[in-house]
Formats: C-alpha cells, sequence, structure tokens
C-alpha cells in the first residue's frame, strides 16, 4: 500500500494547531487573571481555530473539542477584559456556534445523533 504525500495544507493545519494548544496551556497558566495572559489564549485560540480549518479532522467528536477549547480561550480572554461571567459565557457560546455552522459540523451532528431523522433536512 502507498503513502500518499504529504500536502501542506495538512502539514501547516497540525502545525497551527500545535502551536496553537501550546499558547493556549502555556498562558493559562503564565501570569493567569492578566492582559499578557489573555491575548496569548486568545492567540492560542484563534491559532488553533485556524490548524482546525486547513487540517480538516473528519471525527466529529475531535472536531467538536477542539472547537469548545477555542471557544473556552475566547471566552476567558473575554472574562479577563470584562470581568463579567454574562460576556464571557455570551462570547463562548457565540464563538462555537459561529465555528459549528462556519465548518458545516451542523449536519455531521444531525446524522449522529439518535433523533437524526427529526433533525436531518433531507427530503428523503
Amino acid at each position: 500500500m502507498a503513502r500518499k504525500p504529504l500536502k501542506f495544507t495538512t502539514a501547516f493545519g497540525v502545525t497551527v494547531m500545535v502551536l496553537g494548544v501550546l499558547l493556549e496551556f502555556g498562558a493559562f497558566f503564565y501570569h493567569a487573571g492578566s492582559m499578557v495572559s489573555a491575548e496569548t489564549v486568545f492567540t492560542g485560540a484563534i491559532m488553533l481555530t485556524i490548524g482546525h480549518a486547513f487540517f480538516g479532522i473528519e471525527n466529529l467528536f475531535l472536531s467538536l473539542l477542539l472547537t469548545l477549547f477555542s471557544s473556552i480561550g475566547i471566552g476567558y480572554f473575554v472574562l479577563v477584559q470584562t470581568s463579567s461571567w454574562l460576556w464571557t459565557v455570551i462570547a463562548a457560546i457565540a464563538f462555537f456556534a459561529f465555528i459549528v455552522a462556519l465548518f458545516g459540523f451542523r449536519s455531521s451532528i444531525a446524522k449522529n445523533t439518535v433523533c437524526g431523522n427529526l433533525i436531518s433536512t433531507d427530503a428523503t
């Protein structure tokens, strides 16, 4: 069985995802609650999302997990900026919903749920 050559988008996606995760994890523990920490977590969350888009993970659970991790990073940034839990929750949910809609996870979620036939938009 012959191996396929590694594509640039795959290599770029993996590299950016690894850097994003390292930035997010590292910044959570480096001066937690400071603006530097929040900005670094925000940068890591955006890098993780961009890497996820380039890599194109087929596993729905892993995709949603990475999106959740990015949303938590966005929420942390908003919490440090505003010191308001309400805006933190709203921003995290809005970012998660935006990424789910942007990446087209909705159809995968509908197919993989127990009541997928009720949610699905197929006419068949």
